[in-house]
């Protein structure tokens, strides 16, 4: 175990430099696939004084309201056939989609999607609550919502005895978390998966992930030099109205982390739902109820 820390910090940061190191070999491979990377934006960590915080987008100049700041052509997803898509249901789309990208990490660099796989493989293991420790696991079940499934849902969905069995091993279970924790249900698209979500901030817009052949995101307003670009990741364009059904415990569950407020939490069965919001969110003169 790394018990000095002196060691944990040179991890981190070597693993931190790596991951930089990737993050621009993706640009670069996306951009001789014929998609666009604005000169304007960098992809570095959340926090400069923290070598070991996570990555995303910022804007490294000023960005004009409705500029065109990414462009991801679909040749560069990692995602099943149209027809697929089409005919299989959310659960199976996940298992196939899981697999698949397995299947991409384990040929290395002989994958088509080489700069792209090597960056997912250094995700680490156990973001996902529902790949925690047992400890980890029993702490959360005993402050969850009753008969909620945020620490079961890969064994009782994907499991063995899970209506759609598809995850056998600990392999199998990192690859099934990557694709939820990345993915877009039935695709995995480099550089828009390392945009953070705030959707208290989403300062982003984009095209259908599915319209035409690429990606096309957008500003929603100016942006001013060292602002991150935000996304949303439950209520957005493709996200079929899921924020009614999703909120901050969803967020946890799917990708690992708290979620800035607003905070939504989602009364499913009582038809209740409430979101709440830091009073520093507001301006000074508007009234906010809460509720």
């Amino acid at each position: 175990p790394l018990t000095k820390p002196w060691l944990k910090l040179l991890l981190a940061t070597t693993t931190a430099v790596f991951a930089d190191r990737l993050s621009d070999g993706i640009v670069e491979w996306v951009r001789s696939k014929g998609g666009y990377f604005s000169e304007k934006l960098a992809i570095r960590g959340m926090d400069p004084n923290d070598p070991s915080s996570p990555l995303g987008v910022f804007a490294n100049a000023d960005l004009e309201k409705g500029e065109i700041i990414v462009e991801i052509p679909h040749s560069c997803y990692i995602t099943l056939p149209e027809e697929e898509r089409k005919s299989m249901s959310h659960n199976e789309q996940l298992c196939n989609l899981s697999h698949l990208l397995l299947e991409e990490m384990k040929l290395g660099s002989e994958s088509e999607f080489a700069p792209y796989t090597e960056y997912i493989m250094t995700q680490q293991r156990g973001q996902l609550p529902a790949t925690w420790s047992k400890a980890g696991k029993d702490a959360l079940r005993a402050v969850a919502f009753q008969g909620s499934d945020i620490v079961d849902w890969i064994t009782d969905r994907f499991g063995e005895n899970g209506e759609n069995h598809c995850v056998s091993d600990k392999d199998e279970e990192h690859a099934m978390a990557l694709s939820v924790q990345r993915g877009y249900d039935s695709a995995l698209i480099p550089i828009w998966d390392m945009f953070n979500h705030w959707n208290g901030y989403v300062n982003t817009e984009n095209d259908s992930i599915w319209d035409g052949n690429k990606l096309v995101v957008r500003t929603a307003w100016q942006i001013e030099e060292g602002e991150e670009l935000y996304a949303s990741y439950d209520s957005c364009l493709d996200c079929q109205d899921i924020d009614y059904s999703w909120g901050t415990q969803e967020i946890l569950r799917d990708f690992g982390f708290v979620e800035f407020h607003p905070h939504r939490w989602i009364f499913e069965g009582k038809s209740m739902w409430f979101e709440v919001w830091r009073r520093d969110q507001f301006d000074e003169d508007e009234e906010y109820f809460g509720i």
